[in-house]
């Protein structure tokens, strides 16, 4: 699926979700990176570090980019390549 068929659903279903670059490591077979933003959506918190506030718990929806660039890039072009459980510490010393 594309990115924008995949952010046309979760708008319609009124799913909040933001972009993060580079959920996990992406390497096409030339050794180039891909450098999409990928797309969250929260679902939970879990028990937090004594050094963080926050322990989110996200889908994580991994694209690869429909260009390549320098700079990460949301493109609707992308193409959605792994849905994935992501755990992001926020509000850490």
């Amino acid at each position: 699926m594309s990115r924008r068929q995949v952010e046309g659903y979760l708008s319609a279903q009124k799913l909040p979700f933001r972009q993060l670059c580079c959920v996990s490591v992406k390497e096409f077979s030339s050794g180039v990176h891909d450098n999409a933003y990928d797309d969250l959506i929260k679902i939970g918190q879990e028990d937090v570090p004594w050094v963080c506030s926050e322990n989110n718990v996200y889908i994580a929806l991994e694209f690869f980019g429909s260009q390549k660039n320098s700079s990460p890039r949301a493109e609707p072009s992308d193409t959605l390549k792994d849905v994935t459980i992501y755990h992001k510490l926020d509000g850490c010393l």
